[in-house]
């Protein structure tokens, strides 16, 4: 039924590595494929599959679509789908044991994974009991460093064996090779890759990808891990500590393989930003520019999250360079529109600098998905009605902005606001992170949900592009890429 796990000819492979849906995009997801060098290198034979892509467009086309997308959002099996989600699910599993494994890898980009996981899981276990099933990515942990009473409970039942968490580059073979005590493994705790082992990783293997199947046909890439900046709200920071990069003669000569080996030559870069080290960033896009001015029938395109800094000497170079070296979009968190406030959250560019940024994307045509946050600890009504009076002062720029005012500020376990929780006059009111209030400015979930919708509402009024209610970023780039 699935087309990625077909067999015919009855092969076997070691280890198979899924993407598990529900992830809301066409866009290639590229786990699998970063791990299958990690598998081969201990000895076993790897099959790498993004999986979620088939399920995607099964489920975009079904006649009863609604119901499948609440499947994977909240487990609704009603009696009408009931037959069908079983039948998808056996199918999966049946596909999955037909390559004999010993071993079976389970990528959850996000939660919305955890449910077909389970299942996925249940239905390969009642087929073959001796496979050992492991499971990894963000979609694990109800927050970013966990912990995560799902990944517990999957365990405690026996449907997953090993839960590898953070970078699985080194745990993932060190389980394949025995020593399933190492760092990552059924334990939060984990060895990130420093610097050289990063520069060291085999390029990914996308060999067992129909890329023809994609909307989008895009290659995804890594330059590096980790963020220069220390938000206070973000617990990225608080997984990857340290920033980590890739030489700028490296990610390019990874693009040219890979636009060599599959045809492709448009890039999705999946950093937390792709400008964390300047010079390696100026260096990497004078590369590709230099290769689309020598090659204008094989151009490179690419976007990722941008960083915006305050003003320089070369600023507008550098954005005459960017644009040549093919950027179509740069997705950046401003997070407010309040320079005060964003200084207190740690981006300190100004708001001068946002205009200047503005003015350059718009003049080379560069695509900005602003990403912002509603609702910081110490905002307040005036500051409401001052990113209301910036939206209608910036209608100028509209047509290169894609606004997103969708998600109000989580608390999150492990980041600054919530270790100061005290100082900062925050209480949680309930277990989600958005459940919050600050009794000295009057926030609350209700009042940030109101200035959300406001902000939203006005938005679309004065004519900018809108996005809302993501659950993860790939809805973004969905939308950005359509």
């Amino acid at each position: 039924m699935w087309k990625c796990l077909n067999n015919p000819n009855n092969e076997i492979r070691d280890v198979v590595i899924v993407t598990v849906p529900w992830t809301d995009s066409s866009m290639p997801l590229m786990a699998p494929a970063v791990l299958r060098p990690v598998v081969e290198k201990t000895g076993h034979s790897c099959l790498a599959i993004d999986l979620n892509v088939e399920i995607y467009h099964w489920t975009r086309h079904h006649a009863d679509q609604q119901d499948l997308i609440r499947f994977f959002f909240d487990e609704y099996i009603s009696t009408k789908t009931g037959p069908i989600l079983h039948q998808m699910l056996l199918s999966i599993a049946q596909g999955i044991v037909s390559w004999q494994p010993k071993y079976v890898g389970l990528s959850l980009f996000s939660y919305v994974c955890q449910h077909s996981a389970k299942w996925i899981a249940y239905y390969i276990k009642k087929l073959n009991p001796d496979i050992k099933i492991l499971v990894g990515g963000p979609g694990c942990l109800a927050t970013f460093t966990g912990p995560s009473e799902y990944i517990n409970n999957m365990l405690n039942q026996k449907l997953f064996d090993y839960h590898i968490r953070g970078d699985a580059e080194h745990s993932l073979y060190e389980l394949l090779t025995g020593n399933v005590t190492f760092h990552g493994i059924n334990s939060l705790k984990w060895k990130e890759l420093d610097q050289d082992e990063l520069r060291a990783l085999p390029m990914p293997n996308y060999s067992d990808y129909d890329f023809e199947i994609y909307d989008k046909k895009a290659l995804p890439i890594i330059g590096s891990r980790g963020c220069v900046r220390q938000c206070k709200f973000c617990d990225y920071i608080a997984n990857w500590k340290k920033f980590q990069w890739r030489t700028a003669a490296d990610i390019f000569n990874e693009m040219l393989h890979q636009s060599e080996l599959y045809n492709i030559n448009t890039f999705k870069f999946q950093d937390s930003l792709t400008n964390g080290n300047q010079k390696e960033f100026r260096r990497l896009i004078e590369l590709l520019a230099e290769h689309n001015i020598n090659n204008p029938g094989n151009q490179f395109t690419w976007s990722g999250y941008y960083i915006f800094r305050d003003i320089t000497a070369s600023s507008e170079s550098d954005w005459e360079l960017i644009h040549a070296s093919g950027a179509t979009t740069l997705m950046v968190g401003i997070e407010n529109i309040n320079e005060h406030i964003r200084f207190d959250i740690g981006k300190k560019f100004t708001n001068e600098s946002i205009d200047f940024h503005f003015e350059q994307a718009k003049k080379y045509n560069i695509l900005l998905a602003i990403l912002n946050i509603v609702g910081y600890v110490n905002e307040v009504e005036a500051d409401i009605d001052a990113i209301k009076q910036w939206l209608r002062d910036h209608v100028q720029y509209k047509d290169i902005l894609l606004l997103q005012w969708g998600a109000t500020l989580g608390i999150f376990p492990n980041t600054y606001l919530s270790e100061h929780k005290e100082e900062l006059g925050i209480k949680m009111i309930g277990n989600q992170p958005s459940l919050w209030v600050n009794e000295g400015t009057g926030s609350n979930p209700a009042l940030r949900a109101r200035w959300a919708k406001e902000i939203q509402t006005l938005s679309k009024e004065l004519g900018y592009a809108v996005t809302e209610n993501l659950d993860n970023h790939f809805i973004l780039e969905t939308l950005i890429n359509d």
